[in-house]
């Protein structure tokens, strides 16, 4: 993947197949032309894909990493998506949920012995949160001065992304789009559920007087199911 060095906008797809399309034929789809395709466009650096390991839905994560938030609707995004297959609309119209999610970049920390070739990580937890307005200054507060310096110590964390929502489009049941605060947290393996570092970061007294104001919480896990390279790269 294109290496990351400075705060970059997201773009989150989420989608559940459902029982009108086989997965095949989607997979297919998504891999050798939708996901590809959205790389040719300038400003998408890169993207990944995971599946769901926790048994929820939708059942398909997607990221792409953005030079600034203009790209992810500008004039080249919108000529690429009207280029769509006959296929593409099909799948498109019948998939059970569908969301697209623009983010703004906020925060973030990677471990300090986490290489570029280790990223995108095999797994990933990612938490959607809402806050009552007048707790997220003390939310943020928390999130970057504690929360993330303790998941660095669960054992395989990689790095964590913390986003705020700029705009989203669904269709079907897609609830995380419609939370306003997103955190990306990679890993290099499975487990980390169950770890007694994961359980510390999530039991601290600040931690709980925080998520007394958090009024939404969404928190899914995946594993990485495919890496799309940016053409030329």
């Amino acid at each position: 993947m294109t290496e990351i060095t400075k705060p970059l906008p997201l773009v989150v797809i989420l989608q559940e197949v459902g029982l009108e399309i086989d997965q095949d034929r989607y997979l297919d789809w998504y891999n050798n032309e939708h996901g590809p395709r959205r790389l040719t466009i300038d400003g998408f650096l890169n993207a990944a894909r995971w599946e769901a390991v926790d048994g929820k839905k939708p059942s398909w994560l997607t990221l792409y990493d953005l030079t600034s938030e203009d790209v992810a609707n500008g004039d080249a995004y919108q000529a690429v998506a009207a280029m769509g297959s006959d296929n593409e609309k099909e799948i498109l119209q019948k998939l059970e949920a569908s969301a697209r999610v623009v983010y703004r970049y906020l925060s973030s920390r990677t471990h300090p012995s986490a290489t570029q070739e280790q990223l995108p990580g095999k797994y990933v937890l990612a938490v959607w949160m809402d806050v009552k307005p007048e707790r997220e200054e003390e939310f943020n507060k928390w999130y970057n001065e504690e929360h993330l310096a303790l998941l660095e110590k669960v054992p395989g964390w990689l790095r964590g992304r913390r986003y705020t929502l700029v705009g989203a489009k669904a269709r079907g049941a897609a609830p995380e789009a419609q939370l306003k605060y997103l955190a990306v947290h990679e890993l290099s393996h499975d487990g980390f559920m169950e770890s007694a570092e994961l359980k510390e970061a999530m039991s601290t007294p600040w931690r709980e007087d925080v998520m007394k104001d958090v009024t939404n919480k969404i928190m899914r896990s995946f594993k990485l199911n495919v890496v799309y390279e940016k053409p030329g790269k």
